[in-house]
């Protein structure tokens, strides 16, 4: 209905147009043909009868003329306001009937929602009657004849030479597995299974060797421990910490494996800008010395090192500044 109506609407200004064009050119025509019946006819009497009737003739044939433009422009306005009045009710009439349907659909919504909240509140009263409902008279129990139940002797403890093989086994999984896939932070599924596994079971191990402090079986799980908190360091920074600090609590204070912890833990917390607790770790791990930590240490100070934000940071750069010094003239 819109095209229709933007065609009626251009035929009434093409009829208007025209209208006046037409009008234009019959009033320029009308002064031509005065002044050619005033110079044709003369001054007389009779010149002058016979210019008024043809003056007569001349706006009889002018007024014949703007009848039929009248005419046309009258036409193309009832046909556009025809157009106007037809469209604009079926827009009304279009509009009413998506507005019935907008309705009913929102009513449909509503019904469905008023079903689902009561079945809702019947299931809340359901329960809530199960809830309050006094619980059951007890059945006393039936008489048993007294059965001889056989002695069932507890299980063999594992030996110890088994803990020590599967955890001998899980540490050359994880050597392995540093040397090729820790540095990648998009594990695949496989590898992550494997991590999984393995750290399941150590977690078996801990608690069924049951083993004292000190002993080699807990030296090898904080070991392996340690292996745990390098692997997640680049990819898990929780789940690395947490191995770190269970290594710690396992390792054998004043060893090369309590220093690399706590080194470890120092980049980790240095990491999160813990520097208080970073330093404090740092010096733990330097109480005694090691040459492999005080080759770390040299080179994680340096720009894009581990500890290079720890080590530009006052007043602990001073602290790690000495700490350099005392490794340098040999005090631990």
């Amino acid at each position: 209905m819109a095209v229709l109506r933007k065609i009626a609407l251009g035929l009434l200004l093409a009829a208007a147009a025209g209208v006046l064009a037409m009008a234009s050119w019959e009033l320029w025509n009308y002064s031509l043909d005065s002044s050619a019946l005033q110079n044709r006819f003369g001054a007389d009497s009779g010149a002058r009868a016979r210019l008024l009737q043809g003056r007569m003739d001349m706006l009889a044939k002018r007024v014949g003329d703007m009848e039929l433009l009248v005419l046309v422009l009258l036409g193309t306005s009832g046909l556009y306001a025809i157009v106007f009045v037809a469209s604009s009710y079926f827009s009304a009439t279009s509009f009413a009937r998506q507005a019935d349907q907008t309705v009913g659909h929102i009513q449909d919504q509503i019904g469905l929602a008023m079903r689902g909240l009561r079945a809702l509140q019947e299931e809340t009263e359901q329960r809530l009657r199960r809830m309050t409902a006094p619980p059951p008279a007890p059945v006393p129990p039936a008489p048993l004849a007294l059965v001889p139940v056989p002695e069932v002797a507890p299980p063999a403890p594992t030996p110890p030479a088994a803990f020590e093989t599967e955890i001998r086994e899980i540490a050359a999984h994880l050597a392995a597995f540093q040397a090729e896939d820790w540095e990648d932070p998009n594990l695949s599924e496989h590898a992550r299974l494997e991590l999984v596994a393995d750290e399941n079971a150590v977690a078996r191990l801990e608690l069924s060797a049951g083993a004292s402090p000190g002993s080699r079986i807990v030296e090898a799980l904080a070991g392996i421990y340690l292996a745990f908190g390098r692997i997640y360091g680049r990819w898990d920074a929780a789940r690395s910490r947490f191995y770190l600090e269970r290594a710690l609590r396992l390792a054998q204070p004043q060893s090369a494996l309590a220093s690399e912890i706590h080194y470890q833990l120092a980049c980790r917390l240095a990491a999160v800008r813990d520097f208080p607790r970073a330093m404090r770790e740092l010096s733990a791990a330097f109480e005694h010395q090691f040459k492999t930590l005080d080759e770390n240490l040299a080179s994680d100070i340096e720009e894009g090192g581990k500890l290079y934000e720890l080590a530009s940071t006052a007043p602990f750069d001073k602290a790690v500044n000495d700490l350099l010094l005392n490794m340098s003239i040999g005090i631990g």
